[in-house]
């Protein structure tokens, strides 16, 4: 028996082992000084400059859940810390009474104001300033690499879009589905992606797309397999212009082609796909290129598709994600998507709306 574990080099382990450990003891670092100077823990500021970034001080638990990188139940339970102290407070939205916002009391502002400088002044003196400009820029390109592979839907919006980008932010599209803006509302081009509606003669996109979408871990598949029926109809099926039942897709293009695309297709009972609910609940589907990935272009989409879908006046949405695929059900779930079945070693989703 041969062991065939691709092992680090001498230099490849010295600068895994030096990032491990720069990962064990950065965010202890800030956390103590955040803790000893503001009684506060790295994630309660995060939670808290979130909210002091917007006008309002506020913003849904959702959005705030995908501005700070985390789970809802992990932000709820800070949440409800901090609204203890009288730094944030909770209430119904106004706009959707499903809903519930998060916000930043005046006493919780004053806490962030005089937080902020210390803080900065750790991250200059921890990382910031023991680089050079250029090694800076090299971290950032680092960082991106590493997002797309551990975060490869783009879920995190706080890591695409920092306050103070001249672009449309992944938070700002999050609440426009949130809050049942048309889909018009949302820009045609955002950080030099462009998205448009999927036709007829995407078919075969679609196709490319639902072979990266079933090797999400690796190539288990390959392009003979989409003539088998239970994978073929997520393409063939697509039909925008369908009377009564038309199905609808977003694209997503840079100036090299398309980078990425979420379609829902209508499937009948006697044809269902992996994620059947209903004949009426179209079942969705999502891939992006590589090149897309750690951008936030899956959590754009998904918005766009969601958006489309409410002005059509669908029900809901429907879709499959496999045990392990991490990543795309925290994105789903955060689009208001709950488990609904089980298929195999598969979740069903439902998105009602």
């Amino acid at each position: 028996m041969t062991d065939d574990t691709p092992w680090l080099s001498r230099e490849q382990l010295r600068a895994w082992m030096g990032f491990v450990a720069v990962m064990e003891l950065l965010p202890a670092a800030l956390d103590q000084q955040l803790q000893r100077d503001a009684d506060l823990t790295l994630f309660d500021y995060m939670v808290i400059a979130m909210l002091s970034e917007r006008d309002s001080r506020t913003l849904r638990m959702s959005v705030l859940a995908s501005a700070t990188n985390a789970s809802l139940p992990r932000l709820s339970h800070v949440v409800s810390r901090l609204e203890k102290r009288g730094l944030v407070a909770r209430c119904p939205s106004s706009e959707d009474r499903r809903a519930t916002d998060v916000r930043l009391t005046d006493a919780g502002f004053d806490h962030i104001v005089a937080a902020a400088p210390d803080h900065v002044r750790t991250a200059r003196r921890l990382v910031i300033d023991a680089l050079t400009d250029e090694q800076v820029a090299e971290l950032d390109t680092i960082s991106r690499v590493l997002l797309a592979r551990v975060d490869p839907e783009g879920r995190f919006a706080a890591v695409s879009n920092m306050p103070g980008d001249d672009t449309v932010s992944d938070t700002a599209m999050c609440e426009a589905r949130l809050t049942g803006t048309a889909e018009e509302s949302l820009p045609d081009t955002v950080d030099g992606i462009r998205y448009r509606a999927a036709t007829a003669e995407d078919v075969p996109l679609l196709r490319r797309a639902t072979l990266d979408a079933m090797n999400w871990s690796g190539e288990r598949f390959v392009d003979a397999d989409l003539d088998r029926p239970e994978f073929a109809h997520y393409s063939t099926a697509f039909d925008p212009e369908r009377p009564g039942a038309a199905d609808l897709g977003v694209v997503a293009t840079d100036e090299d082609g398309p980078v990425g695309v979420a379609w829902a297709v209508h499937l009948p009972p006697e044809d269902p796909g992996y994620g059947f609910v209903d004949a009426d609940v179209p079942e969705l589907t999502l891939a992006l290129d590589a090149r897309a990935r750690g951008r936030g272009i899956g959590a754009a989409l998904l918005t766009r598709l969601v958006a489309a879908a409410r002005d059509a006046g669908w029900p809901g949405m429907s879709l499959s994600v496999e045990d392990g695929n991490t990543g795309a059900r925290i994105l789903y779930e955060r689009a208001g998507f709950r488990t609904v079945g089980r298929n195999g070693d598969s979740d069903t989703m439902q998105l009602v709306l």
